[in-house]
């Protein structure tokens, strides 16, 4: 087998990096934009060091109910980015996350329950396909879910959470979210 030269390895290595940079960027940036349509503001917490997802913390200030206890609070929510093609059981998308990041937002608190997002990227982004966060959120592409009180993971690696197809995360989705949470509203994990 030939040898490949260093530079082409980095070079090759590069490449790998900035489509991985990107997914989380455009993942960003999709949060960003649902946040503002919703009036919201959304602050980068951190990249996952896979590379397919992101934290971020969307910040509300205003009174989105008149029973509302809270008026300036933050929703933290982690985004895991896939392909299409995932599973479906029981009519729900299965995805396969990580049992740290499953253990975080399982073990939230019910007064500031931690969400996940999944955002199916078509078939030809990593094709160089033009797409922006703007299209994401017109083609309805994020699936939101709360794993408050989920039960414990069952394994060590991986945990499959299925994501309901009717919790599509829109603006108004978000703000609905927002509203419960202002409200005190627990969120019940459906699995």
């Amino acid at each position: 087998m030939p040898k490949v030269p260093a530079k082409s390895q980095l070079a090759r290595a590069a490449v790998a990096l900035d489509k991985v940079d990107s997914k989380a960027m455009l993942g960003y940036a999709y949060l960003r934009k649902l946040a503002s349509e919703a009036d919201f503001t959304c602050t980068w917490v951190g990249q996952h060091s896979d590379g397919w997802g992101v934290d971020v913390r969307l910040d509300v200030h205003e009174e989105l109910d008149p029973q509302a206890r809270l008026k300036d609070f933050a929703l933290d929510f982690q985004l895991r980015i896939t392909s299409p093609g995932l599973p479906v059981v029981d009519g729900k998308f299965l995805f396969s996350l990580e049992v740290d990041r499953y253990e975080t937002l399982r073990s939230a608190t019910s007064e500031r329950p931690r969400f996940i997002v999944l955002l199916s990227l078509p078939s030809d982004f990593d094709d160089g396909h033009a797409l922006s966060a703007k299209d994401l959120v017109a083609h309805r592409s994020g699936r939101w879910l709360c794993l408050s009180g989920a039960p414990q993971a069952p394994n060590t690696t991986a945990t499959p959470v299925c994501f309901p197809p009717w919790n599509v995360l829109t603006p108004a989705a978000l703000r609905e979210i927002a509203r419960r949470v202002a409200l005190g509203s627990r969120f019940f994990h459906e699995q």
